[in-house]
């Protein structure tokens, strides 16, 4: 049984329901790997919004009298906002929130001082950008301030420059609503990417048969589970588990039952063991346990409840074998097993003890504590080996 490395050195952590951010960066073009989405957004809208106002300082009649300066004074804001969002390449959520709290305000300025009031209501749904913006990437409280503060501003605008009630009415619902409905859709697609994208993460590390973990998933949480015995005292256990005469039982029921009763034994094998522990199929009718246990002692017996936990629960027998060590994970990088290496090591001593099991006849259980091991992490040595996962 060959393990792969995993990239990722904490928890694999498969029950975060986090979301995921949608901009840190996409595959194309070099500008598109230099900005990252919501960046490119912000760009987009600051630049988007130079040459409005430039003819609006141009046209004699599209601004209330002597209002120029105020434009002047958002297009100054404007230019500054460029400056700063091209050196930054990748705004920070601050960063993000002061410019757009100010591209807020110079929305809602401009929508003021333009004489017509089409025009006014048509600039001021712009202020719907910021929010469906801010919900690509920030949290959500951060993002239900900016439709607030856009609300606000939009109730403030429409209520100055409303001629009737209807006009309030109508006007100020119409900029609402291009407020609330591009924030909500943002919002529901990053939502669903990220159940997607946990989906697709919990699919590659889990056998799709027994929904026990896959030998990739058993590698990414060892890394966990080892440093939590480190930190607790605890030995490191690695069990192999094999289904006895699977082969005959395949033959005689047919595949259908060999594949129930694989999903049988997983789950038997689930209530034998301490819940920290990680169950895997390794392959075919093969299992791999890795727990924390104290000792010697310890291993025997939880190797014999597994095995007869199968027996009383199932229609099969399983041969196990189990080893268990100190495990340090290393400081410096020579001379010491990889991750994967070091379960390679482990792996194979069980298997030895499993085929002692088998060659005693079947349904019985060989365990043994073996010499401490040190293992340093991939990341400290870039000529790691990776061993292919299939």
């Amino acid at each position: 049984m060959k393990f792969q490395s995993p990239s990722d050195d904490s928890n694999p952590g498969l029950n975060s329901t986090e979301l995921v951010p949608a901009t840190k960066g996409v595959d194309g073009p070099s500008f598109a790997r230099l900005f990252d989405q919501r960046t490119i957004g912000v760009l987009i809208s600051e630049t988007g919004a130079i040459p409005l106002i430039l003819l609006g300082l141009l046209s004699s009649t599209f601004l209330k009298p002597g209002c120029q300066w105020v434009l002047v004074v958002i297009g100054i804001y404007t230019l500054l906002s460029v400056a700063i969002t091209v050196y930054a390449k990748r705004l920070s959520d601050r960063g993000f929130a002061l410019l757009s709290f100010g591209g807020m305000l110079g929305v809602a300025g401009s929508a003021l001082v333009i004489a017509d009031n089409g025009a006014a209501l048509a600039v001021l749904v712009l202020l719907a950008a910021i929010p469906a913006l801010s919900a690509m990437d920030s949290s959500l409280p951060v993002v239900l301030g900016f439709v607030i503060t856009a609300a606000t501003l939009v109730c403030a605008v429409v209520s100055i420059r409303a001629t009737s009630t209807t006009a309030l009415i109508v006007g100020g619902g119409a900029a609402l609503m291009a407020i609330a409905v591009p924030t909500y859709l943002v919002t529901s697609l990053r939502r669903r990417l990220t159940t997607l994208l946990h989906q697709q993460a919990q699919l590659s590390v889990t056998d799709p048969l027994t929904l026990a973990l896959n030998r990739r998933g058993l590698l990414d949480g060892a890394i966990y589970l080892f440093r939590t015995a480190a930190t607790s005292g605890k030995h490191v256990a690695l069990l192999v588990v094999d289904v006895d005469y699977f082969k005959k039982y395949n033959d005689t029921h047919g595949h259908s039952a060999g594949d129930a009763i694989l999903v049988e034994i997983t789950n038997a094998i689930r209530d034998a063991v301490p819940p920290s522990s990680l169950v895997a199929r390794s392959g075919g009718e093969e299992f791999a346990i890795l727990a924390a246990t104290d000792n010697a002692v310890e291993l025997s017996r939880l190797a014999d409840d597994i095995r007869l936990t199968v027996a009383s629960t199932t229609d099969a027998t399983v041969s196990v074998g189990g080893v268990c060590a100190t495990i340090i994970e290393a400081t410096s990088d020579s001379g010491h097993l990889t991750l994967s290496e070091l379960m390679d090591r482990l792996s194979a001593q069980a298997d030895q003890l499993l085929y002692a099991a088998k060659r005693m006849g079947r349904n019985r259980a060989e365990t043994a504590m073996v010499a401490p091991a040190f293992w340093r992490h991939l990341h400290s040595s870039s000529s790691d080996e990776q061993d292919d996962d299939h």
